[in-house]
């Protein structure tokens, strides 16, 4: 406690101002002292998990798992928390580093790890990641307009379309998909380089017949360009697909549900990666194990933390694991539950 200077009253007033300073000087340290005290009991979590950007759906999966494994703290003594971050590829990075425990990652990204290409070409291949379980597919999605004579992906060619920034995901995955057709950029009448939220206002616009999107659904841009841009959900399949599909296991064949935008009453055939949730050799095989329990055991709860998880399944859940081993805490949940002959991880062909 500061002292009063009222109770000195054979001070100077100099004198007591001098003693003033001083003493404030002194509360002043006393209380950051105090606060540091304070700030070292509140420790960092058991369990910190890397999500994304808040308006990505993989970073309501990162709260949903801390949500589920801190029902049961009283139980295991744990703590889980998220955080958000940039991309999958950082999260990755941040796994290496020890930045975070558990990183929500893309399968496409996940590959390239595992066999150092792509963005960790310079690392080399990464030994170290162990997967827990999968959750929502991230989707490629051809949205057109309706009177741009669009019914399949052949129709591309001669038109305007946007494929998402340089670098993107929905642009990688598009030039593949060029790659598949023998199209090249000259085949187009315009191919425009362009975010998510620009590339729709091009075609709300009518500068643009065709847009590419890589995302879970339903999805807020997709749904205002289907209702109020006069866009339609096109399948991205066929023979050639087909083959892009056996070159990059990473990706895998999905389906948009017919209904999930009015335009479209029929399920829309494209492919698509995979949410991953994600970890290293160096969590122990308890706090794996209570990660993969806490989101099984209550596993319809899960898919009603959000719209995008609501089409999962256990099987789908534990078989799309992606390139990297499953961890040695999660196997042993699943092999509780008897399900661990579900569990042949693709690999990437050499």
């Amino acid at each position: 406690m500061c002292p009063d200077l009222s109770r000195n009253p054979g001070k100077t007033s100099e004198a007591r101002a001098r003693l003033r300073s001083a003493i404030a000087a002194l509360c002043l340290a006393s209380v950051a002292v105090t606060l540091l005290g304070c700030a070292q009991v509140i420790r960092r979590p058991d369990v910190m998990v890397g999500t994304a950007s808040p308006g990505d759906v993989d970073y309501p999966l990162g709260g949903s798992i801390c949500r589920l494994f801190n029902l049961d703290t009283p139980r295991h003594g744990l703590r889980c928390a998220e955080k958000p971050s940039e991309e999958s590829a950082s999260n990755i990075e941040s796994l290496l580093s020890g930045g975070i425990d558990v990183g929500i990652v893309l399968s496409d990204d996940l590959a390239d790890a595992v066999a150092g290409e792509g963005l960790f070409a310079s690392r080399g291949p990464v030994a170290d990641l162990r997967v827990l379980f999968a959750g929502h597919a991230d989707i490629f999605t051809l949205v057109v307009h309706q009177g741009a004579g669009i019914h399949r992906l052949a129709d591309l060619r001669g038109k305007r379309i946007g494929i998402g920034n340089p670098g993107s995901r929905q642009s990688a995955q598009m030039d593949r998909v060029m790659a598949a057709l023998g199209l090249a950029r000259s085949d187009f009448a315009d191919v425009r380089d362009y975010s998510p939220a620009a590339q729709n206002r091009a075609f709300c616009a009518g500068e643009l017949d065709a847009i590419v999107y890589s995302v879970a659904h339903p999805n807020g841009l997709v749904r205002d360009a289907a209702l109020t841009c006069q866009g339609v959900l096109v399948s991205v399949n066929g023979p050639a697909i087909d083959r892009m599909l056996s070159d990059y296991r990473e990706y895998e064949r999905t389906a948009i549900p017919g209904g999930t935008y009015p335009v479209n009453q029929a399920d829309i055939q494209t492919f698509g990666v995979r949410a991953v949730v994600v970890t290293t050799t160096r969590m122990p095989d308890k706090v794996a194990y209570e990660i993969t329990r806490a989101v099984f055991d209550n596993f319809d709860v899960f898919r009603m933390l959000h719209p995008a998880f609501e089409a999962l399944s256990v099987a789908e859940s534990i078989r799309r694991t992606g390139n990297a081993p499953i961890h040695p805490g999660a196997e042993r949940y699943y092999r509780e539950r008897g399900w661990l002959p579900r569990l042949p991880p693709p690999s990437r062909p050499s």
